[in-house]
């Protein structure tokens, strides 16, 4: 009898691999419900992790807690936009929680408490860092690459008048499918951004500045040409963000609308052809 049981569980952990195995190649994009601030986590087909920005306080550390598979404590790269609140602090904890294989941020001076803190422990790990650079571009061995589109200039020890003018702005390719992440970059930005020539269409858009006004013209939101536009935001905030006028912009171009402070976290993946967003039942409760 015992050795029926043995039998029947070694049979049952092959079935298992081979479901496992045969599961699609399929890149997975969270858009982290953290209120009032951003976190974007990323996993390739192949497993590799990317976390861009953490909100602005530690819910990030719950959400990669389900998000990832049990007990993996590294992510191979995190993004800092820019050294605002509602996107670093989150990182604090995340760095002193997970092992970080690379850092991708401008270096452009701030000097926050939770900014400085952040530094303290990427010196304090070594953890090696890279100078985010327009023209830059980061592969995956199963194709995922990310493209840096902005700051199309070396900030590394400046002082910038408007940090938001400095965010890091990538665009997430997997075949012929994309995501556009895009900090709090203003119109201005969206402006140098097309005049470049750079490639910006992506089906998904992370919407500037959780929907301000200062940001989303209608220029590059005809250019990016989103099927779906996702808006971080915390509920009743004190900034009456998303400006309403912006969801409309969004709107009359066709655009689906998703925000954080109404459907939680979003989740879509993607098998290199075509994106699927997964309903909020299936996030098993985020």
């Amino acid at each position: 009898m015992k050795k029926f049981w043995l039998l029947a569980g070694i049979l049952l952990l092959v079935a298992a691999g081979i479901l496992i195995y045969n599961q699609p190649r399929q890149l997975e994009v969270y858009f982290f419900d953290v209120g009032q601030g951003d976190s974007t986590l990323v996993k390739t087909p192949s497993g590799g992790t990317v976390l861009i920005d953490g909100g602005p306080d530690r819910k990030v550390l719950r959400y990669l807690g389900k998000s990832l598979p049990f007990g993996q404590r590294n992510l191979d790269l995190m993004i800092l936009t820019h050294p605002h609140a509602d996107h670093v602090t989150g990182l604090v904890g995340v760095l002193e929680r997970y092992k970080i294989g690379k850092v991708l941020a401008t270096g452009a001076l701030h000097t926050t408490t939770e900014y400085l803190e952040w530094l303290r422990l990427l010196n304090k790990k070594n953890i090696p860092w890279q100078q985010a650079l327009a023209g830059q571009t980061i592969s995956f061995s199963d194709g995922v690459r990310l493209e840096a589109l902005w700051p199309n200039r070396d900030l590394n020890g400046l002082a910038v008048a408007d940090l938001n003018e400095s965010s890091v702005t990538v665009r997430i390719v997997y075949g012929r499918t994309a995501v556009l992440i895009t900090g709090d970059i203003t119109v201005a930005n969206e402006a140098d951004i097309l005049a470049s020539g750079g490639q910006v269409t992506a089906q998904i858009l992370k919407v500037p500045h959780q929907g301000s006004r200062t940001s989303s013209s209608l220029e590059f939101i005809k250019a990016v040409k989103p099927t779906w536009a996702v808006i971080f935001v915390g509920a009743n905030n004190r900034y009456g963000h998303p400006h309403g006028e912006v969801v409309a912009r969004y709107e009359q171009q066709g655009v689906e609308v998703l925000r954080t402070d109404q459907q939680g976290t979003i989740k879509f993946v993607s098998d290199g052809t075509a994106w699927r967003r997964l309903k909020p039942w299936s996030l098993l409760n985020f």
